[in-house]
C-alpha cells in the first residue's frame, strides 16, 4: 500500500487529542465503506488517479489527526498524537479489473461479491497497543472494466466515527472539484479540550450501560461476551431495504393507536428502531436461537448534543441507549405502538448530566485499574448490551450520515455499501439518492437499507415473518 506524500502541504503544527475521556476507546474496529460511480466520460477524466492523488493530498492539509498514532502515556491515559516529524500517514492505492460496474450493478453490490473480486482491504481490528502504527484511513480505487469506479475507504472508528469519515470523503470530493485551491474542512471541527471529567469525587455505581472487570483477562472477557454459534455454517449478512413511505407508515400507525398522550411524541428513528426490534428479536425467539423472554433493546445515542459539542466533532462519543421490552411486546405485533413509546421514553434518561456522570465514573474506573497495575486498562470495559449471550436486539440509525455527498465532479455515488459483523445489532444507512427532481438542492433518498447480521436459523425466520416482509425487500446477500 502506498503511503501518502504529502510534500509540504504536510500539517506543519503538532496536534494531540485525548480519546480516553470518553467511550471513544471502546470503538477499537475499521469502519469500512465501498461507494460505487458508473461509468462516464466526467468519471474518466475527474476521478483519473492523478487527480484523486492530488485533491486528497489537499484534503489531508487540513485534518492532520488522520496522520495520528495512538500514545499511550505514562499514567496508562490514550491521545491521537500527530506529531510532523514522526506522522503516520493514510494509504492510497489503485487498482484495475476486467469486472464491470454493470456486472457489480446485477449482483446488487453484494460486499461479498466485492470481497471475491478484491474491492477492499484487509480490515486490521484496530485494537489500540504500544506498537500500533496502522493508519488512520485506508483507500483503494478500482477503474471497472466498463469506465465505472468503485471506492473503498475505512477509518479507524476510535478517532473517527462513520459521520466524520463520510464528512471528510464529502470533504475530499469538494477538494476534487476544485482541485487547486485548499480549502479546510468546516464540517470536520475539531473540539480542542478534552472533556472535563472529574476523578475526585467518591467512586459510585457504574452506569447499566458499561461494564468493567479487571479479574479478567481481555481474551477472557471476550470469550464470555461471544455467543457460541450452534450452526456450523455460523451467521449470515443482508442487506434489506425499507422506503421512507413505509417509515412514515409506521409513524402514522403509532400516532393513531392513541398511546401517546397530549404532547408525547415518537420520531422516525424511534419506529424504525421498535419496528426491527421486534422482528428481529421475534425471529431469534421463532428459531430457537435465544429463549423466550424479556429483551433488552439499545440504540447508539451520539453524546456531543447533550454534552454541548460540535455535532461533528471528530471522535466517536457514543452510548449505547438501553430499555427493556416484554416477551409479549416483541411476539405481539399490536404491541408495536407501545414498544415504540417505550424507545423514545428511554432516550430523555440520558441528559448531559447522566452522560457526564457516566464518563466521570469511567475515568475514575479507568484511573483505579491503570494505578492497581492492570496494564490495558482500555481492554477491560465493554458495553454490556453487546453481550451476545444475553437477549439484547440493537439498532444504529444512521440514516442521516453524507455517504452519498460525495461528488467527485462525475456525480454522487450510485450506490455505497458496507459490511456489519455484529450479530443483532443493525445499522441503518441511507439508500441511494433519489433519481426524481426535488426542485432546489440535493436529491434525497426514498429508501433506507438494513445491515442485518445474524445466525442463520435466525435469519431464515426472519425473512419468513410476514409482517418484515411487508415493508422490507431483500436487497443482498
Amino acid at each position: 500500500m502506498a503511503k501518502i506524500d504529502m510534500g509540504e502541504l504536510l500539517p506543519k503544527e503538532a496536534v494531540s487529542r485525548r480519546i480516553t475521556g470518553d467511550t471513544q476507546f471502546m470503538f477499537q474496529f475499521y469502519k469500512p465503506c465501498i461507494q460505487y460511480y458508473e461509468p462516464s466520460a466526467l468519471t474518466r477524466t475527474n476521478m483519473s488517479e492523478d487527480r484523486l492523488r492530488r485533491s486528497l493530498i489537499s484534503a489531508l492539509h487540513g485534518c492532520p489527526l488522520l496522520f495520528g498514532q495512538f500514545k499511550i502515556h505514562p499514567d496508562l491515559t490514550i491521545s491521537l498524537d500527530y506529531n510532523p516529524l514522526h506522522s503516520n500517514p493514510p494509504t492510497l492505492e489503485f487498482q484495475r479489473l476486467s469486472v464491470t460496474y454493470s456486472q457489480l450493478r446485477a449482483q446488487s453490490f453484494s460486499y461479498s461479491v466485492a470481497k471475491q473480486h478484491g474491492l477492499d482491504i484487509a480490515i486490521p481490528d484496530g485494537s489500540i497497543t504500544r506498537g500500533f502504527d496502522k493508519p488512520m484511513l485506508m483507500v483503494k480505487v478500482t477503474y471497472l472494466g466498463d469506465g465505472g469506479v468503485a471506492l473503498f475507504s475505512m477509518t479507524n472508528h476510535v478517532a473517527f466515527d462513520g459521520n466524520a469519515m463520510f464528512s471528510f470523503i464529502a470533504h475530499w470530493a469538494r477538494c476534487n472539484r476544485l482541485l487547486g485551491s485548499v480549502e479546510l474542512p468546516a464540517d470536520l471541527e475539531l473540539y480542542a479540550t478534552s472533556l472535563v471529567t472529574n476523578t475526585n469525587k467518591p467512586l459510585v455505581d457504574g452506569p447499566v450501560e458499561i461494564s468493567v472487570d479487571a479479574t479478567r483477562t481481555p481474551a477472557e472477557i471476550s470469550v464470555a461476551n461471544s455467543k457460541s454459534v450452534a450452526t456450523a455454517d455460523g451467521v449470515q449478512a443482508c442487506v434489506f431495504a425499507i422506503s421512507v413511505a413505509s417509515v412514515h407508515q409506521l409513524k402514522e400507525q403509532v400516532e393513531a393507536s392513541g398511546v401517546l398522550r397530549d404532547g408525547e411524541w415518537v420520531s422516525s428513528n424511534n419506529v424504525i428502531a421498535a419496528f426491527i426490534a421486534q422482528c428481529v428479536a421475534r425471529a431469534n425467539t421463532e428459531a430457537q436461537v435465544y429463549e423466550a423472554g424479556e429483551w433488552t433493546m439499545f440504540q447508539s445515542l451520539d453524546m456531543r448534543r447533550p454534552l454541548g459539542l460540535p455535532l461533528r466533532g471528530l471522535g466517536s462519543p457514543l452510548i449505547l441507549a438501553e430499555c427493556q421490552a416484554s416477551a409479549a411486546e416483541i411476539t405481539d405485533t399490536a404491541m408495536f405502538p407501545r414498544l415504540a413509546k417505550r424507545i423514545r421514553q428511554s432516550v430523555d434518561k440520558y441528559t448531559g448530566e447522566y452522560l457526564q456522570g457516566a464518563m466521570d465514573w469511567m475515568n475514575q474506573s479507568y484511573t483505579l485499574l491503570a494505578q492497581n497495575g492492570v496494564l490495558e486498562p482500555w481492554r477491560h470495559f465493554w458495553f454490556t448490551a453487546l453481550n451476545t449471550n444475553e437477549r439484547a436486539v440493537g439498532v444504529s440509525c444512521m440514516n442521516r450520515i453524507p455517504i452519498y455527498d460525495a461528488d467527485f465532479g462525475a456525480g454522487r455515488p450510485t450506490m455505497a455499501r458496507s459490511f456489519n459483523p455484529r450479530p443483532n445489532y443493525i445499522i441503518v444507512f441511507p439508500g441511494p439518492p433519489s433519481t426524481r427532481s426535488t426542485g432546489t438542492g440535493p436529491p434525497g433518498y426514498e429508501v433506507l437499507h438494513l445491515y442485518v447480521t445474524l445466525e442463520r436459523p435466525a435469519m431464515a425466520a426472519l425473512r419468513a415473518d410476514a409482517q418484515w416482509n411487508k415493508m422490507c425487500s431483500l436487497v443482498s446477500e
